[in-house]
């Protein structure tokens, strides 16, 4: 079953750095994601808050990138997550 995307906000950093907040739909469980987009070119993929602030505070790479919006997108269609139920 394919994942449906639900964009919650984007919060720009700069006018090329923006976080993304995304709910992830599947068989009625929801998961929030955070995408961190630079320049439109590069899309990092977090998982959790945590892993979000680790990387702006302690530069720590999410294990998921992206150089094309199109593979993210198909990424987060296709991929099972570990939601909870709503």
């Amino acid at each position: 079953m394919i994942n449906k995307i639900t964009p919650i906000t984007t919060e720009y950093l700069t006018p090329s750095k923006s976080i993304e907040v995304l709910e992830v739909l599947n068989s009625g469980k929801t998961k929030l994601v955070f995408i961190y987009n630079y320049e439109g070119n590069h899309f990092r993929y977090f998982d959790s808050l945590i892993g979000l602030l680790q990387f702006f505070e302690l530069g720590v790479e999410p294990k998921i990138a992206f150089e094309t919006e199109n593979e993210m997108i198909d990424y987060l269609k296709d991929n099972t997550y570990n939601v909870q139920s709503k």
